[in-house]
């Protein structure tokens, strides 16, 4: 990350992409532990292991996100990213359908940003 230029850090602008997608991962991450019926609600009640569920995305975006820090396993932790928005896409569906609000419809339009930026940032 970055170069040292007069004993300061320059971040170049993929690294300040790559560090916000860190800490909106890991934060959101977190977040699945902090409050995980918040989550948890985003699933549909019939599908089974829902905790599990919950908690597994949760982990997955903590530790992908921290793995985006790293050069050598950037492209992989993109890759599992961009895998974990596909793979949640039909919780913000749901959501959307069984709870229409404008947060929970802004969550649709949303998650193809989340995934150019990860595209952008990290694979391009």
């Amino acid at each position: 990350m970055g170069a040292v230029s007069g004993g300061a850090w320059l971040l170049t602008l993929a690294d300040k992409g790559v560090f916000a997608l860190t800490m909106m991962f890991v934060l959101v991450g977190i977040s699945h532990f902090a409050k995980p019926e918040k989550l948890e609600a985003m699933i549909p009640a019939h599908w089974p292991y829902r905790r599990a569920m919950n908690y597994l995305s949760g982990a997955a975006e903590i530790i992908l996100g921290i793995l985006l820090l790293f050069p050598a396993t950037r492209m992989w932790a993109a890759y599992g990213l961009l895998l974990l928005l596909i793979a949640v896409f039909p919780a913000n569906i749901f959501v959307a359908r069984s709870k229409p609000n404008l947060y929970n419809i802004s969550r649709l339009f949303f998650q193809p940003v989340y995934m150019a930026w990860v595209w952008f940032f990290c694979l391009r």
